[in-house]
């Protein structure tokens, strides 16, 4: 019996590393796993490839190969391509004409716009930092409320762009990257400097309050969450991993020179009652945000957060992700988390195809 096929729609360059396992970061192998877990049949494609017949040409692996065919559309598709252009949009509603299901169909959301969705929620707001669109006026009104602060690009990933203001004795500082590696500081009393202005006119970016984060071996830390949705149809956990900034670094990025550990690494000097403590206040904050998120953004089920952790192990939102980067669980030997992401979006999916067919009867 042919089992039914879950499409993975790709971004160009990955899908033509199918054939000669050169994929990146991106673990074919693992969705292969996953598959054979919730008897399901995998077929790789791009956005592109969709026929006018409803049909779309995509890899599947045959006889240990994978080969190039023409296949139904499948019922339900996981996104991982990164698409922000209107023609991208328009091809993802043709998709969804068919009658298809795309679970993460859109994931580059604002990253001031998903703050201001949690604001909507009392709940959470303990949680949030104080956040602005950064402009200079607003920027100079946060320095009046807070000591630090990180202005960075509203729509950008692995800690590009990020600058820091910080008070200091005589005035103010700024921390910016510089072009050739590294970073650069530049104090000042009055105004603010011409390198934060000129990013200011060249694109969006936020100004937000920088957290007082725990530290691991000197260096600050931030916690990436993995929280998707499995095959029960339901919000989970996946993994929670440490990035430690590298010495003198405002950002904790891996791509930054960050290194990865797993929670109970940087929490060793806390008694074991208190890691279970801080890992579940965690993971209340990370479900309950996925939830209110969910009701507003559609076929939202793969999400990464970026959290602070205070002094005193208090959870605070930093920002969300539209879609898992996952080798952060990779560089911190968390080999069970990290197939476990591949996992549950095919559990998703094979819950959704159920779904499907209970309907149908």
């Amino acid at each position: 019996m042919q089992l039914p096929y879950v499409g993975i729609l790709l971004d160009p360059k990955l899908y033509w590393g199918i054939p000669t396992a050169r994929t990146g970061k991106e673990q074919i192998r693992f969705y292969e796993d996953a598959a054979r877990l919730y008897e399901v049949a995998l077929c790789f494609f791009r956005l592109g490839d969709l026929r006018s017949d409803g049909s779309v040409l995509a890899f599947i692996k045959h006889e240990g190969n994978y080969k190039r065919v023409r296949i139904p559309l499948p019922e339900v598709i996981h996104n991982r391509t990164i698409q922000q252009t209107t023609a991208a949009r328009r091809q993802m509603a043709e998709l969804q004409s068919y009658g298809s299901y795309i679970f993460n169909s859109w994931n580059r959301y604002s990253k001031l716009y998903l703050h201001q969705l949690l604001m909507k929620d009392t709940q959470l707001r303990p949680h949030l930092p104080g956040t602005m669109t950064a402009t200079a006026k607003t920027v100079r009104e946060m320095k009046i409320y807070y000591d630090s602060l990180i202005v960075k690009p509203d729509n950008s990933s692995i800690g590009r762009g990020v600058m820091k203001l910080d008070r200091i004795d005589s005035g103010w500082q700024l921390t910016y990257p510089h072009r050739g590696g590294g970073w650069r500081t530049r104090s000042f009393t009055k105004g603010l400097p011409l390198q934060l202005r000129r990013q200011l006119r060249a694109r969006r970016y936020m100004v937000q309050q920088r957290l007082p984060l725990a530290t691991y071996q000197g260096s600050p830390f931030d916690l990436r969450v993995s929280v998707q949705r499995c095959g029960s149809g339901e919000w989970a956990v996946t993994g929670i991993a440490a990035k430690v900034a590298a010495p003198g670094s405002p950002v904790t990025n891996v791509a930054r020179g960050g290194s990865v550990y797993r929670l109970e690494t940087v929490l060793s000097h806390l008694p074991e009652v208190e890691i279970t403590r801080i890992r579940s206040g965690i993971a209340d904050f990370c479900l309950h945000a996925a939830g209110t998120l969910s009701a507003h953004l559609p076929n939202l089920a793969d999400l990464g957060f970026d959290i602070g952790l205070t002094g005193a192990g208090f959870p605070m939102f930093i920002e969300c992700n539209g879609r898992d980067l996952r080798y952060s669980f990779q560089k911190a030997g968390m080999l069970e988390e990290w197939r476990r992401t591949y996992a549950s979006p095919i559990g998703y999916a094979r819950h959704l195809l159920d779904q499907r067919r209970t309907k149908e009867r």
